[in-house]
């Protein structure tokens, strides 16, 4: 169990961060082929696309959930231990981690002849994690059964319900079609093939940890009715290569599949007001590979440990040398049959409007701006919802766009979400003959000092696009 428990303490140290998964500046920018990836069902004005290959999408982002970084680099003497103790301590449970990191390595799509459908395909590798914060656990780790200052406190009971978390790399392959149904509307769907690199998880544990005295005056833990499961995938060492290179190997349809489905739409109020809808990763991985499930379940009773008291200064040796005989006192079975893991479905909603002269039609234009939008300026929102092991995450973008030439495009974005309410995004799609490059980046504000800053999202990718 030493592995699971090193896991344990390494979520309980990342849930200090927060990353988006949203790309709000994708959706509804129908000049970039991407945006296919947030709406199966959006507009294709071009005849067809080929995405540069490893650079048609990189997504990063990274953020922190509070004052984590600003606090950490504080000039205020402190060790860099003590400042993180503190922070943990004033986190809450309702805190997460979600972590999205995104690399497309092939992008292509055509129009085809009957000049209603547009297809693509394309493979990109994503890597997610999601995690609950263990606020109880967390208390547990660092004062063990006392109050914080040295005082014996064996009434807390340590809920383990928050100890969730799923992180997990995959390779995506995709096919997609969106056909124009009438000028008004437009629908669109898309298959995905999931290949698994590894997974890891433990979702819906129940159950709490105390302290008593027994009968003979000694410390005896207990664990209360936890019904708790760990499932890993890829961490078994079956080969000689290393963890990162059997994992990159797997999501090449390595043995872990499964299947996905995206669908959206996009309607026409009239001319310049437009509704977009589209829900995302609906599916599965049955995990076959290099399995191994953990199950606890029942009441525990784990004795000869003492009073549990880690030194403020090495709580991570303590447990260390301690964690052999807790795995010893817990019965567990051990598992190696297939499991399924399913996706985060996200669902998005946006309303546009359309506002400003109209752009002349000129010959040598090689812009697809003046020939799809027809108006210079663009407001709008945009709901924005991941489906989370634990509950939703919602976000919510207002953002206005404008053609400021032939060739350019930009978009400016405001989003509030469950953790920062000052995000402002900035990003352009410039296309020059067929080369486009688009790029944008989160929470500008953060800039100015970037150890106040609590999210910076980067993304950015380059298309050769043909128009008619």
């Amino acid at each position: 169990m030493r592995f699971p428990f090193l896991i344990f303490l390494f979520i309980i140290f990342l849930s200090t961060f927060t990353f988006a998964q949203n790309k709000q500046f994708l959706y509804g920018f129908q000049e970039i082929p991407q945006s296919l990836l947030e709406n199966p069902g959006g507009e294709v004005n071009f005849v067809k696309h080929i995405g540069i290959p490893f650079l048609s999408g990189v997504h990063i982002t990274a953020g922190t959930s509070n004052d984590l970084i600003s606090n950490l680099f504080e000039n205020d003497r402190a060790d860099i231990e003590d400042k993180l103790q503190r922070i943990l301590f004033r986190l809450n449970r309702k805190d997460f981690i979600s972590i999205n990191e995104q690399l497309e390595i092939v992008n292509i799509g055509l129009k085809l002849k009957n000049d209603k459908d547009y297809l693509s395909v394309g493979f990109y590798q994503e890597f997610d994690l999601i995690s609950s914060y263990p606020k109880d656990l967390a208390i547990l780790f660092y004062q063990g059964n006392t109050d914080g200052n040295g005082n014996i406190d064996l009434n807390k009971s340590h809920d383990i319900k928050d100890a969730r978390f799923k992180s997990e790399m995959i390779g995506v392959f995709h096919a997609g079609i969106s056909r124009k149904i009438t000028n008004k509307l437009s629908f669109g769907a898309r298959v995905k093939i999931y290949s698994g690199g590894f997974n890891i998880q433990s979702l819906n544990n129940k159950g709490s940890i105390s302290t008593r005295l027994d009968q003979n005056n000694n410390y005896q833990h207990l664990l209360n009715n936890v019904d708790v499961t760990f499932r890993s995938s890829g961490f078994t060492k079956t080969s000689n290569n290393s963890f990162i290179a059997d994992a990159f190997k797997n999501i090449f349809f390595g043995g872990n599949l499964g299947l996905g489905f995206d669908t959206g739409f996009t309607y026409h109020l009239k001319e310049n007001i437009t509704l977009l809808g589209s829900v995302l990763d609906m599916g599965f991985i049955t995990y076959s590979k290099d399995v191994i499930t953990y199950k606890i379940n029942g009441n525990i009773e784990i004795n000869d440990i003492g009073l549990l008291d880690p030194p403020l200064d090495e709580p991570l040796d303590y447990w260390d040398v301690r964690s052999e005989a807790i795995n010893f006192q817990i019965p567990k079975d051990t598992i190696h049959s297939t499991y399924v893991a399913f996706r985060s479905p996200k669902v998005n909603a946006a309303f546009q409007y359309k506002f400003g002269k109209h752009y002349r039609q000129t010959a040598c234009s090689t812009s697809s701006y003046s020939k799809q939008r027809g108006y210079q300026n663009e407001i709008g929102i945009q709901l924005y919802t991941i489906f989370r092991p634990k509950q939703p995450q919602l976000a919510t973008t207002l953002y206005y766009s404008r053609s400021v030439t032939n060739f350019l495009k930009t978009k400016i974005t405001y989003t509030a979400d469950s953790h920062s309410f000052s995000n402002i995004g900035i990003g352009f799609s410039a296309q020059i003959g067929k080369f486009n490059m688009y790029a944008s980046t989160d929470n500008i504000l953060g800039y100015a000092n970037i150890y106040n800053s609590k999210k910076i999202g980067l993304l950015f990718g380059m298309n050769l696009i043909f128009d008619k």
